[in-house]
């Protein structure tokens, strides 16, 4: 090996593949952070080079440039400087293999003592009313022993302009931020002057209509829908609320709200929207993939849409779809008594509207009809409304959006003969096996009906990078449903007979997104997840099948199969001398399968490989109980496994292989079980979560 100091000079003619760019000393920044200011980058593996030789996927070698190392080393030294470290010393070594025609560079880092935070001047503001400054003080508090960094002023500076032009304040700006730095005690005291400017209101409201429907929406219903009046202050997050309602509707291929600078006058600006309206009427034909059911479910729907029905914005739509796990088979055979496949066929009739009583209410209202067909088990007919109501928070508060809604709902499940003789021999084993007389179990019903009325609502707050590909941040949902209080009270008042339970139902869901590579590239995500069901009136048994809860799936506990893992069969609650009535309702708890008490996690590792393709690790565990005192961690289901990615432009796909690494119901080591005992295989769309 050849030493060489970083001398400027001329690149050698023979070109030397950089194979390692190492950071030494660099304790306050990783390196992978430090590996994105530079411009001299490793040549990837030799398996990205491979596939980039005859494929679009990968990336080719990467050559030593010495010319480089003097740039790097400033875009090094700035970047420090902007993340509060002025007192470090920075230099660079390159050593060149001749022989292999490879080069390795190392920047030797001394970080020294970093700056942090003292004051926040900020000057200009003096003829701003008090709650203003208040305010504007607020939202720039700065902690003391926080390390100073460019970002961090610049943040700063974002969040008072835009405060100041959502309050009227439109032409509101700031000079550059000034810093001075203690180097005696390490501390960093920033000056920055607001030029607020005059306040300003809005004059009028002024439409341009373009596109084929134009002539079908009118003005003032585009002004309704953006909902900004004359006379209010000038609000930039107005407009762009009110570009989001517009694109909510369905109405406009495209939509732009803007201040009409040209024309400010008198302290007024005038609001421009400008839009095209797409077709009125709207034929859809599409195939479809979705994950309902924790499976990947392939369909085709027929759809038609009226836009603008009867005014006010209104979208009429009717869908009828089929899907299946076994699409051609579901196609050609669509009955729903063959047992060789799993599908469903939807009929449903949708009514949306932006607005509930003159107030910006999305409101949404639909009817069904769905048939549903589940393998070797049950048939089921499922018929009802649905109304639905969602509503627009405040930036400044936690949750992003609140729902409601009403859902009355008849379901129907038809079980197969086949399936009812398997679960009364797997019923009468467990009674032979406990020493009881089998003499009183009859046979069930091959069908349950229930009338479900469930008033519900939903909260979620999303605060990752990215709705579809998050790297950082969280989510976290709250479902609270109450079932068949209102039926209830309505049989009451009119001596309707109504013997369905009372129950309520919680869900509560969080997931978290840590990067561990600066660049994105590998993100530790996790899930947890947990839902209760307790009847207050009647039997938690008699809740339908399509309320209780399940795991198992895609996007569940992927060492096993959707719906696979449900409350075993338990007939130690029996007395000992048990009724016929006794017999049969415990009999139907394993007939109707699912339970009532639910914990899922996951702990995922997901890495982007070559460009869109990409990798994750699991691990899931959880399962469902018949109640919260039934859990028992030697009870919970755990899997691992791996899948590849596929992040297309739309939405990732994902192929999943789970392995059974823990069975409550077998605790034989994964290792003396075959293989097909273990291994589980899923197609889904999506992240898992």
């Amino acid at each position: 090996m050849q030493l060489l100091t970083i001398g400027i000079k001329a690149q050698n003619e023979n070109q030397y593949e950089l194979i390692s760019v190492e950071f030494i000393g660099n304790d306050a920044i990783p390196s992978e952070e430090l590996k994105i200011v530079i411009s001299s980058q490793e040549s990837p593996g030799w398996i990205s080079q491979f596939f980039n030789s005859f494929t679009g996927f990968g990336e080719g070698a990467i050559y030593f440039d010495s010319l480089l190392i003097s740039n790097d080393i400033a875009a090094l030294k700035s970047y420090y400087e902007s993340r509060g470290y002025f007192e470090h010393e920075i230099d660079a070594k390159y050593f060149l293999d001749a022989p292999e025609s490879e080069a390795k560079l190392e920047f030797h880092i001394k970080e020294g003592d970093p700056v942090v935070f003292r004051n926040f001047w900020m000057y200009g503001l003096d003829q701003l009313d008090s709650g203003y400054r208040l305010e504007i003080n607020k939202i720039t508090e700065l902690d003391t022993s926080e390390v100073y960094s460019n970002a961090e002023v610049e943040r700063n500076l974002q969040n008072v302009t835009l405060y100041l032009r959502n309050n009227g304040f439109a032409f509101s700006n700031n000079e550059s931020p000034i810093v001075y730095i203690d180097t005696l005690k390490n501390r960093a005291d920033v000056e920055v002057t607001f030029s607020p400017g005059e306040k300003f209101t809005v004059s009028d409201i002024r439409v341009q209509k373009t596109g084929v429907g134009s002539d079908n929406v009118d003005s003032e219903l585009i002004k309704d829908i953006v909902g900004i009046s004359p006379g209010k202050p000038y609000s930039y997050a107005n407009m762009r609320r009110g570009q989001i309602r517009l694109y909510r509707t369905n109405l406009f291929t495209s939509a732009l709200v803007t201040a009409l600078i040209a024309d400010t006058i008198n302290n007024t600006i005038p609001i421009g929207i400008s839009t095209e309206v797409g077709r009125i009427h709207e034929f859809s034909p599409e195939i479809y993939v979705n994950d309902e059911e924790n499976e990947f479910n392939l369909g085709f729907r027929l759809g038609f849409t009226k836009k603008n029905f009867f005014g006010s914005a209104r979208k009429a739509t009717i869908n009828l779809s089929i899907a299946s796990q076994q699409i051609w088979e579901f196609l050609t055979k669509p009955s729903l008594s063959d047992t060789n496949i799993i599908g469903s066929a939807d009929a449903r009739l949708i009514m949306e509207q932006p607005f509930l009583f003159g107030l910006p209410v999305d409101t949404k209202l639909e009817t069904y009809y769905t048939l549903q067909k589940r393998r070797d088990e049950w048939n089921a007919i499922l018929y009802g409304f649905k109304f639905g109501v969602n509503f627009e928070l405040p930036s400044y508060v936690y949750f992003n959006s609140f729902s409601g809604y009403f859902n009355l709902e008849n379901s129907k499940y038809i079980f197969r003969e086949s399936y009812l003789e398997d679960n009364r021999k797997k019923f009468i084993d467990a009674f032979l096996a406990a020493g009881r007389d089998t003499s009183q179990i009859r046979p069930i019903s091959n069908t349950s009906e229930n009338i479900n009325a469930i008033l519900g609502v939903g909260l979620t707050t999303n605060k990752t990078d990215d709705f579809l590909f998050p790297t950082s941040g969280y989510n976290f949902s709250l479902s609270l449903e109450d079932g068949n209080f209102l039926g209830y009270v309505f049989s009451k008042l009119t001596k309707f007979n109504f013997n369905d339970p009372l129950y309520y139902r919680i869900i509560a869901s969080s997931a978290y997104y840590i990067p561990v590579s600066i660049s994105d590239k590998i993100v530790l995500a996790a899930k947890i997840r947990t839902g209760l069901i307790r009847a207050y009136r009647g039997s938690k048994y008699e809740i339908p099948l399509n309320q209780k809860f399940y795991a198992g799936g895609s996007n569940s506990i992927r060492g096993w199969n959707t719906r696979e893992l449900v409350p075993p069969l338990d007939i130690s609650s029996l007395p000992e001398n048990p009724t016929s009535d006794e017999i049969e309702a415990i009999f139907a708890r394993g007939v109707i399968p699912g339970g009532f008490f639910m914990i899922e996690g996951t702990i995922e590792a997901r890495i982007r490989l070559l460009g869109a393709l990409g990798s994750a690790f699991f691990i899931d565990y959880g399962n469902v109980w018949d109640s919260p005192k039934d859990f028992a961690y030697k009870n919970t289901a755990v899997a691992i496994g791996f899948g590849l990615r596929y992040y297309s432009e739309i939405v990732p796909v994902r192929l999943d292989f789970g392995f059974k690494l823990y069975d409550p119901l077998d605790r034989r080591a994964m290792f003396q079980k075959s293989f097909s005992e273990v291994f589980q295989f899923h197609l889904g769309i999506g992240e898992a979560f």
